[in-house]
C-alpha cells in the first residue's frame, strides 16, 4: 500500500465517502480514465495488441516459426517428428491447431473488455455500488458501529483503515 501524506486520503476512504479516488496512475486508472495502458511490452500486451509476440527463442517459438526444436521425448517431440500426441486439448494444443486457448480472464481483463467484473461480493464491491459493508464483526466492524472491540485497540499501523477508523470515530 502506498504511502499517504498527512491528511490526505487513500483510496478506500475516497469510495467510502462517494468520491472518485485516484489510482495512483495505474493500468486501472487508466481504463477508467478511457485512455490505454501500457502493459510493460509483455506477451499478453502483444496478443491483446493483435501484435505477434516473441516468445524468447523456446522451443515453442522454434515450432511456431517453422524451425525443429529438440523437446525431448515428450509429446512435444511427438509432434516434432510428425506424430500426433495426445495433449488433452490444453492451450499449447490449441494453439497448435490455431484455435485460442480459452482462459479464465481476470477482473482487470475484464473491466479492459468493457464489461462490468465480478468482485465476489467482497466490501469493496459493495462500496464500490453505495451499500454499506459488512465488516464480519471484526474490531474495525465494531468501531464503525460505536462499539468498543473486546480486549485492546487494535493496532492499524499507518493504514488507510486507520485513517478511516480515525474519521469515524471523530464524527
Amino acid at each position: 500500500m502506498e504511502k499517504l501524506r498527512v491528511g490526505e486520503k487513500s483510496a478506500l476512504e475516497k469510495l467510502y465517502a462517494g468520491e472518485t479516488p485516484r489510482w495512483s496512475n495505474s493500468a486501472l486508472e487508466k481504463l477508467r480514465a478511457g485512455e490505454t495502458p501500457r502493459w510493460r511490452n509483455s506477451v499478453l500486451d502483444k496478443l491483446c495488441a493483435g501484435e505477434t509476440p516473441c516468445w524468447r527463442n523456446s522451443a515453442l517459438e522454434q515450432l511456431r516459426v517453422g524451425e525443429t526444436a529438440r523437446w525431448g521425448n515428450s509429446a512435444l517431440e511427438k509432434l516434432r517428428v510428425g506424430e500426433s500426441p495426445r495433449l488433452k486439448h490444453t492451450a499449447l494444443e490449441k494453439l497448435r491447431v490455431l484455435e485460442s486457448p480459452r482462459r479464465r480472464r481476470s477482473a482487470l481483463e475484464k473491466v479492459r473488455d468493457g464489461e462490468t467484473p465480478r468482485w465476489r461480493n467482497s466490501a469493496f464491491e459493495k462500496l464500490r455500488t453505495g451499500e454499506t459493508p459488512r465488516w464480519r464483526h471484526s474490531a474495525l466492524e465494531k468501531l464503525r458501529a460505536g462499539e468498543t472491540p473486546v480486549g485492546q485497540t487494535p493496532c492499524w499501523g499507518n493504514f488507510a483503515l486507520e485513517k478511516l477508523r480515525l474519521r469515524e470515530t471523530s464524527l
